[in-house]
C-alpha cells in the first residue's frame, strides 16, 4: 500500500514538474536570441527621406537600418561612400557633371535591381522641374511666406516626452506646400535646395544616371541618392492596385505618350497591377521613367501622391509589400506611433549584413516604463530622455551599461529683427547710431554668457560648433565665443568690453549713466526640457550683472514663433540639428533673406563668404570657406554655441553578442543615439556585422 502510494505520489510530482518544465519552455521565445528589443521616444512616421515625416529623428533611426545608400553622412559631417550600392563621380566641373554608376548586386528587398530608373525618380520629386505651382508660393515650389526652417528644431513650450521628439524634429520646411495640393496637381513637394540647381533632365542607362549641374553646388556628393523604388511607385500610380491610389492605369499612362519607347516598346503593355517583382518590375519602372522624361501630367498626377504618400506609416501599415527597401533589414510590421519590426533582408548582398533575424523599435513606452521594460526582459536596449530620474532608475538595474553622448548642438541666437532690443532699427527710432548701439549690447551679452558653467548643466564640455547644420565637431570656429568666467579648456578669448553706453529697456530712453534700466530680453527656450529650463535660470543669474533682466519669452503660439513671430523674442536658446545638405543650410540659415535665416542677420560680407562656399565643389575648399563663415558670425556676437543636447542609452548584458541563459541575446554597449544627426546609418552598426 505504502509502495503504491509512493510510486503515486513520485507520479505526481513528475507530472508537476513536466508541467512546469512545458511551462516554462512555452514562456522563452525559441527565437528570442536572434530578436533585438530598442525602445526609444520617437516614432517611425515614414520611408520617404524626402519629406518632414521622413526627416523626423524616429524616421531617420529606422531608415537607416533598412536602407542603404551611395552615401551616408557621419555624426562628424562627412561624406562616407558605399561601394557596394555604387559610385558617386564628378566626372566635370565646367558645367559640374555627377555621374552614378550601379553597383551589379545592389538590389532592393523585393530581388529587384537598384536602376537609373529609382535615380531619376528621386530626381523628379526634388528637383521642382515638375511640380506645378500651388497658390501661396513662388518659383520652384518654395514658400512665399515666411518659411519654417527646413530641418531645423522647434522650441515649442508644449509637453513633450523627450527632447529627440520636441526639439530635434524639423519644422515646417519651405518645400512643403502650406495647404495640402489639389488632387489633380503634380505636386512632390519636397524640392531640394541643391537639386534645384540641376534642372535638366538627367541622362538614365542600364548602369545608371548621369546629372548635370547649371551651377556648381557644394553639396553635391549627398544631394541625389536611393529612396523610393520606381517600380513600387509605378505599380501603386498607375496599376490601379489599391482603392487609396487613384488616377490613371498603366495603360493610360502609355497611351498619353505614344511617342515613348519607354512607355510602349520597353514596357510591352501593362504589368500586372498586383505584381512588384519579377519581370513586371521593370515595366512598372519603365512607365515612371517615361512620365517623367515626357512631362506626361495624367501619369506624373498619380505619380507625385502616391511618392509622397505611399511610404508614410500609415500607408505600410495597410501594404506593408510597399516598404521595398535596400539595407541589412527590411520593413515587416508597421504599428504607427507604437512599434516596427524589422526583418533580415534575404536578398541583401551589401557591406554591413544582418546581425539579427528580427530588430522591434518600439516608441509607444514613456521614459521610466523604458527602464521597466529592461528590467523585465522585454527591452534589451533602451534610448529614453537623459533626465536625472531616468539615469537614477537605470543605474540601479543589475547586469546593465549606461552610454552617455550628444546630439544637436543647442545655440543662443539673437534676433536682429522684429523690433528686438538687438535691433538696430530699435535705436535708430531714438535717435544716434542704432547699428553701434545694438552692436554694442550683442557684444556685451555675449560676453556675459558663461559657456563653460551652461554647458555643465548638460553634463558636457562646451562646443564650438557655430554651424552646427553640418555637423557639432566638423566647423568648430577657432575664435569661440567669449566668456566671463570658468573658460572652457583651451578657450583663451577674453570678455567682450562692455557698451559705450548703459542700455536701457526697449520702451525707455537710452540715456545711458548707472540710473539706467536694465535691458529686458526675452529667451524663446522650452522649459519642458530640464537642461534648457536650467540654462534659463542660469543664464538670468548670469546676466543681471551685465545690466540684462533675462525672462522667458511669452509668444502666442510657442509652437511657430520662432520664425513666425520674431518681434515676440530676443534670443532663442535651440537646439540645431544636422542637416543632409549642410553647406545649402548654413546658406538659407545666415544668408540674408534666408529661407530660415530666423534671426534677420544681414552681412554684406558675410554674403560674399557664404556664396563662395556654396559654390565651392572641392571638399577641402568648403571646409575653408565654412572656417571663415564660422569665424565671421563668431565676431558679429549672433550665435554663441553651448553644448550638445545630452542623450543617454542603456543595454542589458552588455558583452560578447552570443545568446544568454535567459534566452535573450547579449549584445555590445550600444553607444547613445545621436539625436539631431542627419543621418543614424552609423549608429546601427552594433546590428550588423562584417561583410
Amino acid at each position: 500500500m505504502r509502495r503504491r502510494r509512493g510510486q503515486l505520489i513520485a507520479a505526481l510530482v513528475a507530472v508537476a514538474a513536466l508541467t512546469v518544465a512545458g511551462c516554462t519552455a512555452t514562456t522563452v521565445d525559441p527565437q528570442r536570441s536572434r530578436t533585438v528589443v530598442v525602445t526609444v521616444d520617437v516614432p517611425f512616421e515614414s520611408l520617404n527621406a524626402a519629406t518632414t515625416a521622413g526627416r523626423t529623428p524616429g524616421s531617420t533611426l529606422v531608415r537607416g537600418l533598412v536602407q542603404d545608400r551611395f552615401t551616408t553622412v557621419d555624426e562628424a559631417g562627412a561624406v562616407v561612400p558605399d561601394t557596394a550600392m555604387g559610385t558617386v563621380e564628378k566626372t566635370s566641373d565646367n558645367p559640374l557633371t555627377v555621374r552614378y554608376t550601379i553597383a551589379p548586386n545592389a538590389r532592393w528587398s523585393d530581388g529587384v535591381p537598384v536602376t537609373g530608373d529609382d535615380l531619376l525618380l528621386e530626381w523628379a520629386a526634388r528637383s521642382g522641374q515638375l511640380d506645378e505651382t500651388p497658390p501661396g508660393t513662388g518659383p520652384g515650389g518654395t514658400e512665399t511666406a515666411s518659411p519654417a526652417p527646413s530641418s531645423s528644431a522647434t522650441v515649442s513650450a508644449a509637453p513633450s516626452t523627450t527632447p529627440a521628439a520636441s526639439s530635434t524634429a524639423p519644422a515646417p520646411s519651405s518645400s512643403a506646400p502650406s495647404t495640402a495640393p489639389a488632387s489633380d496637381t503634380v505636386w512632390f513637394g519636397a524640392v531640394s535646395p541643391v537639386l534645384v540647381h540641376a534642372p535638366a533632365l538627367p541622362t538614365v542607362d542600364e548602369h545608371g544616371l548621369t546629372l548635370v549641374y547649371a551651377d556648381p553646388v557644394a553639396d553635391w556628393q549627398s544631394a541625389l541618392d536611393v529612396n523610393l523604388p520606381a517600380h513600387v511607385v509605378g505599380r501603386l500610380a498607375l496599376g490601379g492596385a489599391t482603392g487609396a491610389t487613384e488616377g490613371p492605369t498603366a495603360g493610360a499612362a502609355a497611351s498619353a505618350t505614344p511617342g515613348s519607347p519607354s512607355a510602349t516598346t520597353a514596357t510591352g503593355g501593362s504589368p500586372a497591377a498586383t505584381s512588384t517583382a519579377g519581370a513586371d518590375a521593370p515595366r512598372w519602372a519603365a512607365l515612371v521613367t517615361a512620365a517623367i522624361q515626357h512631362a506626361d501630367r495624367n501619369a506624373l498626377i498619380p505619380v507625385s501622391r502616391v511618392w509622397r504618400t505611399a511610404a508614410d506609416a500609415a500607408a505600410l501599415k495597410d501594404d506593408p509589400a510597399a516598404a521595398v527597401t535596400t539595407g541589412p533589414y527590411r520593413l515587416d510590421v508597421v504599428d504607427p506611433g507604437k512599434r516596427v519590426e524589422l526583418v533580415r533582408n534575404e536578398a541583401y548582398s551589401g557591406a554591413r549584413p544582418a546581425a539579427y533575424d528580427r530588430v522591434v523599435v518600439r516608441s509607444d513606452l514613456d521614459p521610466l516604463a523604458q527602464v521597466a521594460a529592461l528590467r523585465a526582459g522585454t527591452a534589451d536596449v533602451v534610448a529614453p530622455v537623459a533626465t536625472p530620474d531616468v539615469r537614477s532608475a537605470l543605474q540601479k538595474l543589475p547586469n546593465v551599461r549606461l552610454s552617455d553622448g550628444g546630439g544637436a548642438v543647442l545655440q543662443l541666437q539673437l534676433q536682429e529683427g522684429g523690433g528686438s532690443v538687438f535691433d538696430p532699427a530699435h535705436w535708430t527710432s531714438s535717435g544716434g547710431d542704432g547699428t553701434a548701439r545694438a552692436a554694442a549690447l550683442r557684444a556685451a551679452f555675449v560676453g556675459a554668457v558663461d559657456r563653460a558653467r551652461l554647458a555643465a548643466l548638460a553634463h558636457g564640455s562646451p562646443s564650438g560648433a557655430v554651424l552646427a547644420a553640418v555637423g557639432p565637431t566638423a566647423t568648430t570656429s577657432a575664435a569661440a565665443p567669449s566668456q566671463s568666467s570658468s573658460p572652457a579648456p583651451g578657450d583663451t578669448t577674453t570678455s567682450a568690453p562692455p557698451p559705450s553706453a548703459t542700455p536701457g529697456g526697449p520702451s525707455a530712453t537710452p540715456t545711458g549713466g548707472p540710473s539706467a534700466a536694465a535691458v529686458p530680453v526675452r529667451v524663446l527656450v522650452s522649459t519642458d526640457d530640464e537642461v534648457r529650463r536650467d540654462m534659463l535660470a542660469a543664464l538670468t543669474a548670469q546676466l543681471a550683472p551685465a545690466g540684462f533682466a533675462v525672462t522667458q519669452a511669452r509668444p502666442a503660439d510657442p509652437a511657430t514663433a520662432l520664425w513666425a513671430d520674431p518681434g515676440s523674442w530676443d534670443v532663442a536658446l535651440l537646439p540645431v540639428p544636422q542637416s543632409p545638405a549642410p553647406v545649402a543650410s548654413v546658406l538659407a540659415r545666415w544668408r540674408t533673406g534666408g529661407a530660415t535665416n530666423v534671426t534677420a542677420h544681414r552681412d554684406p560680407a558675410l554674403d560674399a563668404l557664404l556664396d563662395q562656399a556654396a559654390r565651392q565643389t572641392d571638399a577641402a575648399a568648403v571646409t575653408e570657406s565654412l572656417s571663415a563663415v564660422s569665424a565671421a558670425l563668431t565676431a558679429a556676437d549672433v550665435v554663441v554655441p553651448l553644448v550638445r543636447q545630452p542623450e543617454l542609452a542603456a543595454t542589458v548584458g552588455a558583452g560578447t553578442s552570443t545568446a544568454s541563459s535567459d534566452g535573450r541575446p547579449r549584445l555590445p554597449q550600444v553607444p547613445a543615439v545621436p539625436w539631431g544627426s542627419a543621418d543614424l546609418t552609423s549608429w546601427w552598426r552594433w546590428a550588423s556585422t562584417a561583410a
